[in-house]
């Protein structure tokens, strides 16, 4: 029930694709039932093709397109079969996608040299097509199976109720592939979220310190405060915390192979965080943090799950006059078929199991019913593009190495290839975004002064409001819990 509510909320008028979704649901579930029942009544010789037929007509007349285009000028066919039915007629995304992880095709280097980035920014309205095929609709109806019957092989993997069996099956199927991958595209850093470009000329290094550093401004970081990142994947955040703001850092992840870098990177950096390597929900109840983040880690408890047991567990480790900054990726409102297409692409090759496809107001909703009052929201999407090039640049510049390596091969190089060129695409142009979130307690209590004084207004932040203007100029202290002082400069 909360994907079809969400599905509402993402629609603005009866023409929107999620409203057309649901026109088609009931179709599809009088189908399922219409062939149960004539199974039942052992007449389905007459009976059962009927609905099947009907679904078809109405599928191609709304698929049927006569218009033709040279498909063949931007992709090159490895299968006849797809050649007579494509060459000459625009590619549904979600076929074209299947096909290039599965090298059927390739992207033509007659045409900006078979750059997929390239191909797809610059001509992909002359050749692609984003209507919902069977696929979808097959991966649609999978999310309304009864969790139980998900979780024992149907589908593929719910998005709204997630235990934590199930959960950290997930985590580590995309998370513990190998930190050798991930550095492939995300760099020295190790950080897999959306950095803050200050000028396109800035490196992807200098991005992610900008958005580490904004994150701590924004949640008025000082010295000795106590702060917990929820999803601390790598632990870079953490460790900026700690050697930047002087905090005492504690990181919160799910992934072995995340912990195992975030204790290498201590010992290199020689600096104390505590990194717990557990599910959100086993962070000791009695607890408590002066500052908590979460950067794009909420998209992974479930829909079902975001208010309780995730904000309002939040709610509880943090102390009454804290701050909590959540980091979320979604779709926009309103959303049309490309963005449609590019969400279930997300959900069902990426990120199985996670739920990036609510609207801003959405996550807005949860944290106030979670009893948290929004101080200001920031949209990062542009940037996010900007950082997901950095990454499809980093990406390419490795394929040698990805493709030799026999733990991941040309499949899994083709669809991140393909992946990131995308993104870069989606984020680029709002299909989808990312949005900085900073709340506290709705505490009558609370001190809200703090977000008037001189010293935490930044006339040059991108908010105007919740960025220090002393931590802007002056890095902070050494924390206490490092091991070896910082040098001066």
């Amino acid at each position: 029930m909360e994907k079809l509510y969400v599905g509402w909320q993402m629609s603005t008028r009866w023409t929107d694709p999620t409203l057309v979704l649901f026109m088609l649901l009931p179709i599809s579930i009088g189908w399922i039932w219409g062939t149960g029942y004539c199974l039942y009544c052992e007449c389905y010789r007459m009976y059962l093709p009927v609905p099947s037929v009907i679904v078809y007509i109405i599928f191609q007349l709304w698929m049927w397109d006569t218009e033709e285009v040279n498909t063949k000028k931007y992709i090159v066919f490895h299968d006849k079969a797809l050649e007579a039915k494509y060459g000459n007629r625009r590619y549904p995304m979600s076929e074209l996608v299947d096909d290039f992880i599965n090298s059927k095709v390739s992207f033509n280097k007659k045409v900006e040299k078979g750059d997929c980035w390239k191909i797809l920014q610059f001509h992909r309205q002359h050749f692609v097509s984003y209507k919902v095929g069977f696929r979808q609709i097959k991966w649609l109806l999978s999310q309304f199976i009864p969790p139980f019957l998900q979780f024992n092989g149907l589908g593929y993997g719910n998005s709204s109720v997630k235990d934590k069996k199930h959960t950290k099956k997930e985590i580590a199927e995309h998370y513990d592939r190998g930190n050798d991958f991930f550095n492939a595209f995300m760099g020295p850093t190790m950080v897999y979220t959306s950095g803050v470009f200050h000028g396109l000329h800035q490196t992807l290094e200098q991005a992610q310190f900008n958005k580490m550093q904004l994150i701590c401004e924004k949640l008025q970081l000082k010295e000795n405060e106590t702060f917990l990142d929820i999803g601390c994947g790598w632990g870079t955040l953490t460790r900026h915390a700690v050697k930047e703001f002087g905090a005492v850092g504690t990181g919160v992840t799910l992934s072995v192979e995340g912990k195992k870098w975030c204790d290498m990177k201590n010992d290199e950096e020689n600096v104390e965080t505590e990194i717990l390597c557990r599910d959100y929900r086993d962070i000791p109840k009695d607890r408590r943090f002066n500052k908590i983040s979460s950067i794009e880690m909420a998209e992974h408890v479930g829909l079902a799950n975001f208010v309780d047991p995730y904000l309002s567990g939040v709610y509880r480790l943090l102390e009454d006059d804290g701050i909590f900054l959540m980091q979320v990726a979604g779709l926009r409102q309103g959303s049309n078929w490309e963005d449609v297409a590019w969400g279930l692409f997300m959900s069902r090759y990426i990120f199985p199991g996670a739920d990036a496809s609510t609207p801003l107001n959405w996550y807005i909703r949860q944290l106030e019913v979670s009893g948290f009052e929004v101080h200001s929201v920031e949209t990062i999407g542009r940037h996010y593009s900007h950082t997901l090039h950095k990454w499809y640049d980093n990406w390419m510049s490795n394929k040698k190495k990805i493709m030799k390596n026999p733990k991941y091969g040309e499949g899994l190089f083709r669809l991140w290839e393909i992946f990131l060129a995308w993104s870069v695409i989606a984020a680029g142009q709002g299909s989808a975004s990312c949005y900085q979130i900073a709340c506290h307690k709705n505490k009558y209590d609370f001190p809200r002064d703090r977000w008037c004084e001189s010293d935490t207004v930044s006339d040059n932040a991108p908010t105007g409001v919740g960025i220090s203007k002393k931590r802007s100029k002056t890095p902070a202290k050494k924390s206490k819990r490092s091991k070896t002082p910082k040098k001066k400069r």
